[in-house]
């Protein structure tokens, strides 16, 4: 009598070859991933074409750069407060800098004995309102 051993290859299953729930999972994760990049990136292109920075963060951001400049500035020359004008001339303000608002207003300088400011006229263009934007101290 001869007995026939099988081993792992030779036996077939009955039920149709699938992945396994963790291959699923896999898969599953990977086209999560992928749809997550994806939807990112069009995220961004489009936050991008629509202009999404805040202007009021803009302008600040803006204000602060030609605060420091003006700080700088009276830092060798303590007796005066600078125009946007002598920063620029000076070479203080960088050439990039932006010299104005976000609506197109250009910033001011406000110098007291103690302090520095720089001041924003806001989205009316009009100084001396509500919504003017005050950087510095």
């Amino acid at each position: 009598m001869r007995l026939a051993i099988r081993g792992p290859s030779s036996m077939k299953s009955s039920r149709p070859r699938s992945f396994s729930s963790a291959g699923k999972v896999s898969r599953g994760a990977l086209l999560f991933g992928a749809a997550l990049v994806a939807l990112s990136a069009v995220t961004a292109v489009v936050a991008a074409r629509a202009g999404t920075v805040d202007p009021g963060i803009a302008s600040e951001e803006a204000g602060r750069r030609v605060l420091a400049a003006a700080e700088a500035w009276q830092s060798e020359k303590p007796d005066g407060c600078p125009s946007i004008t002598s920063l620029s001339e000076t070479g203080f303000l960088p050439s990039d800098a932006r010299a104005d608002d976000t609506w197109g207003t250009r910033f001011r300088i406000v110098c007291s004995d103690k302090t520095t400011s720089v001041r924003s006229a806001g989205p009316d263009g009009h100084f001396g309102t509500r919504d003017d934007v005050t950087i510095g101290h």
